[in-house]
């Protein structure tokens, strides 16, 4: 006769597979359990599977089959799951910002990723109207951004005469796009071509880079627009509007400085931009870029001398103000980042809105406020010409120096004037003393950058260097 005590095996089998079990029923699933190949979603705090879902156009009961999951509450930050539905399409998908000049065409051949599962993964209304500053989720391989570079096709160019100039076989061109059988290419179609550096850019020759330094633009600060070319051209650009000033930095490379109205509507901006070749070649390209707002706060309601707000009474030196920086100089003046004009510490920031005598937040402030007393010396931030020097019934006594390029700087509410107009005043030179001249409360140096015929964040000349 056998006994279960001289034999336990059976007995440690059983609880072995009793807490294989348990286990199971609280280790986090694996994601290769159901699905091996597709892009990966990192899970982020907040996230909610039926969220991702319909973030990437899918179900949770999708998504938890493809990765095991039976409880599909049971997701963790850091957890990466597999998305279904996007067969040929690999690596970690994540969020970037589309940059100008990038297109959905040239999109699929930076990432290798079809336009029908960028379409889906993106949610994507119109194609054709992707704009700078757009979010965009792509999958990211551990090798990093690695995809193609490439370049729009140049009006009147087909696939033969586009593989000569780039030096490229003409099937690799061909293979590479949505429409491999299609014999001919549309003009401004992406095609992919040799770059050291994987600049990506969608618009054609003559341009071979188009950049607006920080994306999106922010209402109040500056946006820095550099076009790099193939030759010499005629370069024209249109900003909501208003004409870019362009100044050439080095041979085919030209560089604006426009302001963000601090009141700017946030939502999407049109640039249009259009280059002449030597040839007389024209082309014209047109996107959208984004623009978000600054999140200036609200002062506290400021009570004023009525005139000093009525329009009638502020109009005509506003407009002596306009036609002061509306003219731009080719000589750039100043070099590196701007010094502090006073030694006061900040008492009133740019961009906070103001209501001047409860007649509602209409107004902001367009400068950087320095306290101090009566007479101390305001210092030139950087190296100008001194276009404006005198008493004004609002801005008090006040400077204003041209830096070139459209760069203005402006000093108000003096006690005094150190300088005549036409003076050149180098950096650190003392040009005034503080006072309370003019709509002012107190001595304080109330300090404006003016770029392009727009009042823009002081404290960002103060932090980084432009160009």
């Amino acid at each position: 006769m056998t006994s279960w005590v001289s034999n336990p095996l059976p007995r440690i089998i059983k609880v072995l597979l009793a807490a294989a079990i348990l286990l199971g029923a609280v280790a986090p699933p694996s994601p290769t359990a159901a699905q091996t190949d597709g892009p990966t979603y990192v899970v982020q705090e907040g996230d909610t599977l039926i969220a991702i879902a319909d973030r990437f156009g899918s179900t949770p009961e999708a998504i938890g089959e493809a990765n095991a999951i039976s409880d599909i509450s049971r997701i963790f930050p850091g957890m990466e799951l597999w998305i279904p539905g996007f067969p040929g399409v690999t690596g970690r998908l994540e969020t970037r910002l589309v940059r100008f000049g990038e297109s959905i065409d040239s999109l699929r051949l930076r990432y290798g990723v079809p336009t029908s599962a960028q379409v889906r993964l993106n949610r994507v209304v119109n194609p054709e109207r992707i704009f700078a500053g757009e979010e965009w989720v792509v999958p990211v391989s551990e090798a990093g951004e690695a995809g193609a570079a490439y370049r729009a096709t140049r009006p009147g160019r087909g696939i033969l005469q586009s593989a000569v100039v780039e030096d490229q076989g003409a099937w690799r061109l061909a293979a590479r796009r949505d429409h491999p059988f299609r014999r001919w290419l549309v003009p401004g179609e992406a095609i992919p071509i040799p770059s050291p550096s994987g600049f990506a850019l969608a618009i054609p020759e003559p341009a071979l880079e188009v950049r607006i330094e920080t994306i999106p633009v922010v209402q109040g600060r500056l946006a820095e627009f550099t076009v790099r070319t193939a030759e010499s051209v005629e370069l024209h650009a249109i900003w909501d509007g208003r004409i870019l000033p362009f100044h050439t930095t080095a041979p085919s490379e030209y560089v604006a400085l426009q302001g963000i109205p601090a009141l700017a509507e946030p939502g999407l901006v049109e640039v249009e931009l259009s280059l002449t070749s030597s040839e007389g070649l024209l082309l014209v390209y047109r996107q959208s870029v984004r623009l978000v707002s600054g999140g200036y706060g609200f002062d506290p309601i400021l009570t004023v001398p009525p005139e000093t707000i009525d329009p009638e009474f502020t109009g005509p030196e506003d407009e002596l103000i306009r036609a002061l920086v509306a003219l731009t100089s080719e000589d750039r003046l100043w070099t590196g980042i701007f010094q502090a004009p006073s030694e006061g510490t900040y008492t009133s920031r740019f961009g906070s809105r103001r209501n001047y005598n409860n007649t509602g937040y209409r107004f902001y402030h367009t400068g950087l406020d320095f306290s101090g007393r009566t007479g101390v010396p305001i210092l030139a931030p950087a190296s100008g010409r001194v276009v404006f020097a005198g008493p004004l019934e609002v801005r008090g006594n006040t400077t204003f120096l041209d830096h070139g390029w459209g760069i203005f700087t402006a000093y108000l509410h003096q006690s005094e004037i150190l300088v005549e107009v036409g003076q050149v005043v180098e950096v650190g030179q003392t040009i005034g003393l503080v006072g309370g001249t003019g709509r002012a409360t107190g001595p304080h140096l109330h300090w404006e950058v003016w770029a392009n015929g727009v009042p823009v964040d002081p404290l960002q000349w103060l932090e980084g260097e432009f160009p």
